[in-house]
């Protein structure tokens, strides 16, 4: 009944994707720009001006989760890629992949068809904080250092998501007025990227395809979604993160491969193939993962 109350839906979802791709072939860059420049920064702007004190809370024990989790699978990729002989492109994407989990376009609806409004209001968050090493270590490791982290960190906040994340901030510290149709707008738009972060995923995995190191794709996929959730919950009980939120992290953290990385891959020549290979590769596996890991959580 969890795969199919909660995971069955995202996958029928990405179906739809997956079929619009290849049925329409639409500009993918348009339907890119509206989900990522519109639908998604009105979500991230509503869900943090609705999120309770205890969400506010939340953050400083988020922080720190998201900068171990980051670290220790930096570290675990290394390892790992050295001892499967990858060369240096290849330990690139492993890292990429192994590193960077899908916690929009998969997360947002999986902690959402999970537990709701109240726990997307900590999914939001979570989204936020890592975004951070999603742009910019990840473009750190694609270039193999050829571009600076100073630089990547420039270019990550003239992403529109980030404008949203500033002004949310703006608005909830200085407990700023916002008339409830102007709201009600904004909500209303946010909502639709739910669904179009899914679609825009299933576009993705359609022009997808499965080349690559098979036993490097097999063990990053396996770190991200068996590894990941062990780490997760011993971060959770290191840092203290009890109930609805942990459950977030922990689901949120455990998702597959994230799309993004496979854009840097593709413009710096980062093993590209590798890369989307893991991508397709750990979303189809995570039917199986996470709803295992939905039963350990008790949903």
């Amino acid at each position: 009944m969890v795969f199919i109350n909660i995971l069955l839906p995202i996958f029928l979802i990405i179906a739809l994707g997956v079929i619009f791709e290849k049925v329409k072939g639409p500009d993918f860059k348009s339907v890119s720009d509206l989900t990522l420049f519109i639908l998604a920064p009105c979500l991230i702007f509503a869900g943090l001006l609705k999120g309770g004190t205890e969400v506010a809370g939340f953050l400083p024990g988020a922080v720190a989760f998201m900068l171990s989790l980051t670290l220790i699978f930096w570290g675990i990729s290394v390892v790992c890629g050295r001892l499967l002989g990858l060369d240096i492109q290849r330990r690139s994407a492993f890292s990429l992949t192994t590193i960077m989990m899908n916690t929009g376009n998969y997360g947002l609806p999986l902690v959402l068809f999970a537990y709701g409004p109240e726990g997307l209001s900590y999914a939001v968050i979570v989204m936020v904080l890592f975004t951070f090493p999603l742009g910019t270590l990840a473009i750190y490791i694609a270039s193999r250092g050829e571009d600076s982290p100073a630089k990547a960190l420039v270019e990550m906040f003239k992403v529109p998501l980030f404008h949203a994340i500033v002004l949310a901030a703006i608005w909830r510290g200085f407990a700023l007025p916002l008339p409830d149709i102007i709201f009600k707008a904004i909500d209303i738009v946010g909502q639709a990227a739910i669904p179009g972060l899914l679609i825009l995923l299933g576009m993705q995995l359609a022009r997808t395809k499965f080349k690559g190191d098979i036993s490097a794709i097999a063990t990053s996929s396996f770190l991200r979604l068996v590894i990941s959730p062990f780490i997760a919950v011993l971060l959770c009980f290191l840092f203290d993160i009890q109930g609805l939120a942990r459950n977030v992290l922990i689901l949120q953290t455990s998702t597959p491969a994230a799309v993004i990385p496979l854009l840097y891959a593709v413009n710096y020549d980062t093993r590209p193939d590798m890369v989307a290979g893991t991508i397709f590769v750990s979303t189809i596996a995570s039917a199986l993962t996470l709803t295992c890991l939905l039963h350990f959580l008790g949903v």
